[in-house]
């Protein structure tokens, strides 16, 4: 058998098993995450700034559950 052939054989059997897995791999998520579309916007909204705010350092640190506890029990 020709090595060029049988390498461009493997190539597109790969390509074929990587097109394969990212599309179960689209599907679990739709499965385990809902589409965007589908939260109301002013939901994203309120994540994405907190998502903002975690990443800039804005968050508070409890020293344990107990100091958060108490902080959120008012």
């Amino acid at each position: 058998m020709d090595s060029s052939i049988s390498g461009r054989n493997i190539e597109e059997m790969l390509t074929a098993i990587i097109k394969r897995l990212d599309r179960i791999e689209e599907k679990i998520d739709e499965n385990s995450y809902p589409p965007e579309d589908l939260i109301k916007p002013d939901f994203i909204t309120e994540i994405k700034s907190v998502k903002n705010d975690i990443e800039n350092s804005k968050c508070r640190d409890y020293e344990d559950i107990d100091s958060f506890l108490k902080a959120i029990e008012g």
